[in-house]
C-alpha cells in the first residue's frame, strides 16, 4: 500500500470561530484518506479535535496574539520563515489554508517553494467585511490579489464570496465552494415545547459580540414583543456592554440573558424554541447549521452570504420592510430590520404547526452538510491538484 499524501491544515489557532470549526471537523475526516498535520500560529484549542493528532505550533509557548502594529508586523515576519522552515521539516506536500493571514503566508511559501501544492480557503464576505476600515480596506485590496493569485486553488463557502474575490479583487486562480460541515445525529432531539400563549417562549442566538453580528437589532425585535419573550446569547466580544446596556434602556433586565461562550453551544441551544441570525454579512454561517442539526426552526437576515443558500437553495425571495418570508427550510428577514424580526419570532410562537414543520425541515437539510459528506469534496480538491 503506498504511502498517504502528506497534507497541512493552516489556521492561527483552534478558537470558536467558524473557520476553527471547519477545521476541527476535516480533522476527524481527512486522516482516512492523508497524513494530516495542522499547523497553528498560536497553541490555543478549545473546539475537541482528535487525540492522535499531530500539531505544531510557530510561537512559543504561551506567545498570545499582539496587538500593537509592530507587535503584529515583527510577529507575522518570524512566522513566515517558521512556517516554511515547519513544511520543509514535515516534507508537506499540499497546504490548505483558512483566513486572510494564513493565506498570505501560504502564498509567500508557494512563492519560495513553487512545487508546494497550495489551497487556500476564503470563508468572509471581504468587500464588506473590510469596507469600514479604511486601512484595512486598502491593505486587503492590495494585498489579496497579488498574494492570492500565487495559490494552485482557492475555495470559500459560498457563491458570492467567490463573486466579491472575482470581481473586486481580481481572483483569477481556479475557484470551488465547498460548504461548511456539520456532526449530524440520525434521530432529530427532542425539542423545548408549550401549549399556552402564556408560556415563556425562548429565542437563542449565537455569535461574537461584534457590529456585523449585529444582536442588537434582535434585543429590540424583543422590546416589542410581550414579557413571555426570552432571549438568551451565546458568545462574547468588545460590545458585551454595549448590548447589556441597551438591554436595560429597552427594559429587557432578565429577559435578555448574556451566556458567554461555551464548549457545546448545541446542547445550550437546543432548549430554545427558534434560533436566530441576525447578522449583517456572513460567509456560510456555522451556527444556522449547527441549530438546524438539532431541529431548531430558524431565522435568519437574507444578508450576504449564506442564508439564501441554507434555507431557500439560492433562490431570490423579495421581502417587504417590517415583514419576513417563509422560505423552504426557515425564515428570511430583510437585514437590520427589528420590526420584521419580531414579527417572523411571532409567527412562530403563535402557530406551532409551523414550528414543528421548521423542525423538521431544519433536521434533514443539516444532513445535507455531515462531515463525511463535505470530507468528500475537500478530498475531491485536494487529489485534484
Amino acid at each position: 500500500m503506498s504511502e498517504k499524501r502528506k497534507i497541512a491544515l493552516f489556521i492561527s489557532a483552534i478558537g470558536y470561530g467558524g473557520a476553527e470549526k471547519v477545521v476541527s471537523l476535516l480533522l476527524s475526516e481527512l486522516p482516512k484518506y492523508y497524513d494530516v498535520t495542522l499547523i497553528l500560529l498560536y497553541n490555543e484549542i478549545k473546539l475537541p479535535i482528535p487525540e492522535d493528532t499531530k500539531v505544531v505550533v510557530l510561537s512559543k509557548p504561551n506567545e498570545t496574539f499582539k496587538t500593537s502594529v509592530f507587535g503584529r508586523i515583527k510577529d507575522n515576519i518570524k512566522f513566515i520563515f517558521t512556517y516554511q522552515k515547519v513544511l520543509k521539516k514535515e516534507k508537506i506536500d499540499v497546504v490548505v489554508s483558512f483566513l486572510v493571514r494564513q493565506n498570505i503566508m501560504t502564498s509567500i511559501a508557494k512563492m519560495f517553494n513553487p512545487k508546494l501544492k497550495t489551497i487556500i480557503s476564503e470563508r468572509c464576505f471581504p468587500s464588506i467585511m473590510y469596507k469600514d476600515d479604511k486601512l484595512t480596506s486598502f491593505l486587503t485590496k492590495l494585498l489579496i490579489p497579488y498574494f492570492y493569485n500565487k495559490n494552485d486553488k482557492l475555495f470559500s463557502n459560498s457563491i458570492y464570496i467567490n463573486a466579491d474575490l472575482k470581481t473586486n479583487y481580481r481572483l483569477k486562480i481556479d475557484r470551488s465552494v465547498i460548504y461548511n460541515p456539520i456532526l449530524t445525529k440520525r434521530v432529530k432531539p427532542e425539542l423545548a415545547t408549550y401549549t399556552d400563549f402564556e408560556d415563556i417562549f425562548k429565542v437563542v442566538t449565537v455569535g461574537r459580540m461584534i457590529p456585523v453580528k449585529n444582536q442588537k437589532s434582535i434585543i429590540e425585535a424583543i422590546s416589542m414583543l410581550s414579557s413571555n419573550f426570552y432571549m438568551e446569547i451565546y458568545g462574547d466580544g468588545y460590545l458585551h456592554q454595549q448590548l447589556d446596556e441597551l438591554s436595560i434602556k429597552l427594559n429587557l433586565a432578565g429577559r435578555v440573558n448574556f451566556n458567554g461562550n461555551v464548549d457545546d453551544v448545541k446542547s445550550y441551544i437546543i432548549n430554545g424554541h427558534c434560533f436566530v441570525l441576525c447578522s449583517l454579512t456572513e460567509g456560510f454561517p456555522n451556527v444556522v447549521l449547527e441549530a438546524m442539526s438539532v431541529g431548531l426552526p430558524v431565522i435568519c437576515t437574507n444578508c450576504m452570504s449564506g442564508p439564501l443558500e441554507l434555507l431557500n437553495d439560492n433562490e431570490d425571495v423579495s421581502i417587504l420592510k417590517g415583514s419576513f418570508v417563509k422560505a423552504k427550510y426557515g425564515i428570511l428577514v430583510n437585514v437590520d430590520d427589528s420590526v420584521g424580526l419580531s414579527q417572523a419570532i411571532k409567527y412562530l410562537q403563535k402557530n406551532p404547526e409551523a414550528r414543528k414543520q421548521y423542525s423538521d425541515l431544519s433536521f434533514e437539510r443539516a444532513k445535507t452538510y455531515d462531515i463525511k459528506n463535505i470530507g468528500v469534496h475537500v478530498k475531491n480538491l485536494i487529489d485534484s491538484i
